[in-house]
């Protein structure tokens, strides 16, 4: 099935012929795109702006910084590019000369390919292989820095809503888990892994559904209410997955109250990491741009889940979850 497409009111970044793939402008500075051509969107067409095997220029990204959010290689290039960052980013997320900006940029463009490929191949497990990677070096990077994972969401947002959403439901997850103590670094990773690739059933339910500007009609939503499923079928065929990946997939719209769904699950059978991505999920849901809504701030946000609390939230990783936007100067001992 076709990736999902962008969605037409928004900023066109991507290129629907599929000939160039944007590249986060704030990770040029790795030195990652130095063997390949860079390209600028202007309108309907691209230009060069950096030759190959060359490094891009202080005064080329400087020229865009904070008026485009993506600079393009070609297509035909994008496998070799993302096998390059792939092989470099336990490296740079250790480096510390690599800016807390650099890294969340690299490791976004990382994860919107992840998806992008798993929606297009949901069977592959090279890309599956791919998402471990970046789940490890993620919960690494929001180790480094108690704000890290708002980079993430901040640079993913320019993208479409099912990247974006994507990307922002795996830095929630892994930063409030990272936040309890409680998980090791491979559960960690396991966490962000369930995070990151909880919607992938969508790539099972019709694209026009999926991106339809406006509320879905009862037909719709009887479709799109099985992704779930769909979703917990595709990752139990990937061997060497955590279970909690498959079943977070299937149940992260179940409730405490048992008004959820597939299964109306209640209580103590939501396993605590589920509740995790369930709430990691609403909060991106509601902040993320839609093609057919602004998002609500995350203030807004935060109170609407606040009055779910105890009925679909659990209550003490609401408490955890708001601690995580407080002032870590500020935060009580």
């Amino acid at each position: 099935m076709a990736s999902p497409k962008p969605p037409s009111d928004a900023p066109e970044y991507r290129d629907p012929n599929g000939e160039y793939v944007p590249i986060s402008l704030e990770g040029l500075n790795t030195g990652l795109t130095n063997d390949f051509e860079l390209y600028v969107k202007a309108g309907e067409h691209f230009f060069l702006v950096k030759p190959k095997n060359v490094a891009a220029s202080p005064s080329t990204i400087e020229k865009y910084k904070g008026k485009l959010p993506y600079l393009y290689i070609r297509a035909k290039d994008r496998e070799a590019y993302f096998k390059r960052i792939d092989s470099a980013l336990a490296h740079l997320m250790k480096d510390p000369a690599v800016s807390v900006r650099e890294k969340a940029a690299i490791l976004t463009d990382c994860a919107v390919e992840i998806i992008d490929q798993l929606f297009s191949d949901p069977g592959n497990p090279k890309t599956i292989e791919g998402a471990k990677n970046f789940t490890q070096e993620c919960v690494v990077f929001v180790g480094q820095n108690q704000l890290a994972f708002l980079h993430l969401v901040e640079l993913s947002n320019h993208d479409h809503y099912t990247y974006a959403h994507s990307v922002g439901v795996a830095a929630y997850t892994i930063a409030l888990a990272s936040s309890l103590g409680t998980y090791s670094p491979q559960e960690l990773s396991d966490i962000g892994m369930a995070g990151l690739l909880h919607d992938i059933g969508k790539c099972m339910v019709d694209p026009g559904i999926i991106n339809k500007k406006g509320p879905l009609n009862e037909d719709e939503w009887m479709v799109m209410k099985k992704h779930p499923e769909y979703g917990g079928e595709i990752l139990r065929r990937h061997k060497g997955l955590a279970s909690i990946i498959a079943v977070s997939a299937e149940a992260h719209h179940e409730s405490l109250l048992g008004t959820g769904y597939p299964k109306k699950l209640r209580g103590l059978e939501i396993d605590p990491i589920v509740r995790i991505v369930s709430l990691a999920d609403a909060f991106s849901a509601m902040t993320t741009r839609r093609s057919y809504s602004k998002p609500h701030e995350n203030l807004d946000a935060l109170k609407i889940i606040k009055e779910n609390v105890d009925k679909k939230f659990d209550a003490e990783l609401f408490k955890r979850f708001v601690s995580l936007f407080l002032d870590p100067t500020k935060k009580a001992a």
